[in-house]
């Protein structure tokens, strides 16, 4: 049976999964579980060589599939970009003459989980209590973590209470958990109470990347540089920090908490590689808190100093914003007209940015006309930013134009 395996390494191409799937099938090896389940695996869920479509019609061909041929076709729905199918084909499963295993109950929690498919997952957390596969941990951690990212925090919380073992993962999807569901206050007291066990010379359980994140989450929402600070001293002693997504959202937990120049001074110190999203996060960091001028410098550091990635939609959003923040309308517009010529889609959010900043300078007629070259629909926004500058520069031709928009598209403001 290894001997399917080690073909299986080799495949590089889907061309070569469909040739061992007849060499299987004239061999005889496919009526064995074990090799035609690592086919299917592989053909469900490599990313190099594998197609899901084909492997479910593989699976359809089979008579009396067993346990692990529907664990496979149901861990390549959920990893794929209708994890819901997922769900599906277990309800086909839960009617078929085959038991699930502890296996199939962890492919449709993180089907659940990308799907967000919150009742799924409690009506599965019954069902994990009838087979008595309650007491595996990794189990338990991964319907913790269904029920964390489809909102039902109450639930997680009283999952993780009852757990009698944790691991990093359990711990770190619900303190994730809590600080996206606004619950930020115990996500801190979670992170903190982890912490303390990690007092003694041996630490339990050393907070990673997903815990720190979510942790810093919740200081900025919270509005706390304390706790922050205490976070990213933790990031630097364990080398966290030389991880770009914690040092990301280092930076913007400090530019959210009004504090641009530390995050400035973490943006500067950074022992790895900016990515795109770093500069992103710094030049909207200086725009919203007012200084332009220092985000425009990072944006042409980017655009033409050849010391960043080359600018993206987002940044020049970020560029826009700073513009219009600071007033410097005349840069602002050379930024708009800019994007057309190196091939920057805009989308609506820079043609509002534009017009809200044209407004705000009283050149109406500039702004009306960007809404009215644009090439896709504008919105009910644009036109209410519009009337509402008119209205501040006593324009009535103007307010009287965007007004009778507003009333063709059917809003009374």
């Amino acid at each position: 049976m290894a001997y399917v395996e080690s073909l299986l390494r080799k495949c590089t191409s889907f061309s070569h999964v469909k040739q061992l799937h007849a060499h299987i099938l004239l061999t005889g090896l496919f009526h064995f579980y074990l090799p035609r389940s690592n086919f299917l695996i592989f053909c469900a869920t490599s990313s190099a060589a594998g197609n899901l479509p084909y492997a479910a019609a593989v699976f359809r061909c089979i008579a009396f599939p067993l346990t692990s041929d529907w664990n496979a076709i149901i861990r390549g729905h959920a990893r794929s970009h209708h994890p819901i199918n997922a769900v599906t084909c277990y309800l086909s499963m839960s009617r078929a003459p085959c038991n699930p295993d502890a296996l199939t109950f962890s492919f449709f929690l993180k089907a659940c989980a990308r799907a967000l498919a919150g009742t799924e997952a409690f009506q599965m957390h019954a069902r994990v209590l009838k087979s008595g596969c309650d007491a595996d941990v990794l189990l338990q951690t991964t319907l913790l973590d269904a029920y964390a990212k489809c909102g039902d925090l109450d639930n997680a919380r009283k999952l993780f209470d009852e757990m009698s073992q944790r691991n990093i993962s359990s711990w770190s999807a619900l303190i994730s958990g809590l600080a996206v569901g606004n619950r930020p206050y115990e996500a801190l007291e979670l992170f903190n109470k982890m912490m303390e066990g990690n007092t003694g010379d041996r630490p339990v359980l050393m907070p990673d990347e997903v815990t720190v994140l979510g942790a810093l989450s919740a200081c900025w929402q919270l509005g706390s540089v304390k706790e922050g600070d205490k976070v990213y001293d933790y990031i630097k002693r364990t080398c966290l920090d030389e991880n770009v997504t914690v040092c990301n959202a280092v930076i913007d937990m400090y530019a959210k908490c009004g504090l641009v120049g530390r995050a400035y001074s973490v943006f500067q110190g950074m022992r790895c590689s900016r990515s795109i999203i770093t500069w992103n996060i710094m030049i909207m960091g200086f725009a919203t808190f007012g200084d332009g001028m220092k985000a425009l410098h990072l944006f042409n550091c980017m655009a033409g100093g050849g010391m960043g990635p080359t600018p993206d939609d987002v940044t020049y959003l970020a560029a826009l914003c700073a513009c219009n923040h600071t007033g410097m309308v005349d840069e602002g517009v050379r930024l708009f007209n800019l994007m057309d010529r190196v091939g920057v889609r805009k989308n609506l959010k820079h043609y509002g940015s534009v017009v809200d900043m044209l407004g705000r300078a009283g050149r109406l007629n500039d702004a009306y006309k960007i809404i009215e070259s644009m090439p896709i629909f504008p919105d009910v926004v644009l036109w209410q930013t519009l009337l509402g500058a008119s209205k501040v520069y006593g324009n009535v031709e103007m307010a009287e134009k965007a007004s009778r928009k507003l009333v063709e598209m059917g809003s009374s403001s």
